[in-house]
């Protein structure tokens, strides 16, 4: 399966290539899936893991193997009272067939069970690397549309601003409106030149992050066209249980554990006698005791071997220890994760309940900086204002709409982080953010 992964890359990529519109979050999802070598080097680890999982299975199999031997010889022999030697050229072969099966053999037992745990944790670490992309991959494609809304934002001030200082300077030049007025309006238009670097600046670096994510330089994206976010569902309380039974990653360690606790018995279990059938059979012609020239046979034989460890050193006991400080180890893990899980479910909860108080504050707040520009610029007319504070309710306004629009991304990020944390973040999550997106495709 994995071998169609470089020709699937390329054919989203050709995809996304050639698509007439702005790309959204589902095609870079896809994107990410296929390309991401985090997620394929976890993949590969999973493999491993299986292979690992044969190697303790094969010691549990009947092990067959043959041996061959074809050879010339020379035997002297002393002739007794006679000079000299008696010699004899001849060729002699042998072949061996032997075979052996394990009776009982509890550590292999056991290490085959703990390779088959270890399976398991690296699904479950599969599947929390790729929960924790996504989430990544979300939060880089926001923030290049939080630097897109800038961008407008800027711009559009940009424009007025260019506006009102043309009308300034004919004003000055019919000596209608004061220098200084005139200067206030150019300082305040650098300011929106250098906000506009900063921001375009931002947005190349966003593009560039969203990039590495996914492995292509990314087009345009679709922006978000819902107005209305969802409110923050359920309770932080239910969040929390739902990540200590969902998490991927603490069941990756609970399976570590059990992997940790079946390693512990197969290092114990070294002391226990081993059992296994043996089967062999030989066939030799002039290859006898030293290789003498003995005539031709064939010896066949079936029995049982019984191995008793005794002493080995200490070895045994030294492997056991270490396998228990492994299982306490990985026993601190598990609690040390948890307990991270449940502060970042918790923080999420409260930056979702912040921020989405902040988009309903920041959205009223650019309703009524809007009327206090609108109220400053008339005043400049009527000569009762002064160009100073007519330019700090544009400033205040622009600011405004940069708050709301990180306060409304920042909202998407922590119902996303809750999803992450608890351990619920999955394609269905991707399709309805999706679908908060302009020109966004349907759900599958």
């Amino acid at each position: 399966m994995r071998r169609l992964y470089p020709s699937l890359a390329l054919a989203l990529w050709a995809g996304l290539a050639q698509a007439a519109g702005p790309v959204d979050l589902l095609q870079l999802y896809e994107q990410t899936l296929a390309t991401n070598p985090v997620l394929k080097g976890k993949e590969y680890t999973i493999d491993q893991a299986h292979a690992q999982r044969d190697q303790a299975l094969s010691k549990l199999l009947p092990q067959v193997m043959a041996v061959g031997n074809y050879s010339w010889n020379e035997f002297r022999q002393d002739r007794g009272r006679l000079p000299g030697y008696s010699v004899d050229d001849y060729q002699g072969m042998r072949g061996v067939i032997q075979a052996r099966q394990a009776l009982f053999d509890l550590p292999s037992y056991l290490g085959y069970q703990s390779a088959g745990a270890s399976i398991q944790q690296t699904e479950q670490e599969l599947e929390a690397v790729r929960m924790a992309t996504t989430a990544d991959l979300i939060d880089r494609y926001f923030m290049v549309l939080e630097a897109v809304d800038e961008m407008s934002y800027v711009e559009g001030e940009k424009a007025l601003t260019t506006s009102e200082m043309q009308r300034i300077r004919r004003m000055y030049e019919r000596q209608m409106a004061m220098v200084t007025d005139l200067y206030e309006v150019e300082a305040y238009y650098q300011t929106l030149l250098t906000h506009e670097i900063e921001v375009g600046n931002a947005k190349a670096v966003a593009l560039e992050k969203l990039r590495e994510t996914t492995g292509m330089p990314v087009p345009d994206l679709a922006p978000l066209a819902r107005d209305r976010l969802p409110e923050v569902p359920g309770q932080v309380d239910e969040w929390v249980r739902e990540a200590n039974t969902n998490h991927p990653a603490l069941k990756a360690l609970q399976y570590a554990l059990d992997a940790a606790e079946a390693a512990i018995g197969s290092a114990r279990a070294q002391h226990l006698p081993q059992l296994s059938l043996q089967m062999s059979e030989i066939y030799s012609d002039n290859q006898g005791y030293d290789n003498r020239p003995i005539g031709r046979y064939n010896s066949a034989s079936v029995g049982v071997q019984l191995n008793v460890p005794i002493y080995s050193g200490g070895e045994i006991e030294a492997a056991a220890k270490e396998a228990v400080a492994r299982y306490q180890t990985t026993q601190e893990k598990r609690v040390e994760r948890q307990r991270e899980i449940d502060k970042e479910i918790r923080t999420a909860y409260l930056n979702a309940r912040t921020g989405r108080a902040k988009v309903d504050s920041t959205a009223k707040e650019i309703e009524f900086r809007e009327k206090a520009r609108v109220a400053q610029e008339k005043s400049y007319e009527l000569g009762v204002a002064t160009i100073v504070a007519l330019l700090e309710s544009k400033k205040n306004l622009l600011k405004a709409r940069f708050e709301y629009a990180g306060a409304r991304y920042d909202y998407i990020r922590s119902l996303v982080a809750l999803r992450l944390w608890s351990g619920s973040l999955s394609l269905r999550d991707i399709e309805d953010i999706n679908g908060w997106l302009a020109g966004a495709k349907p759900k599958r």
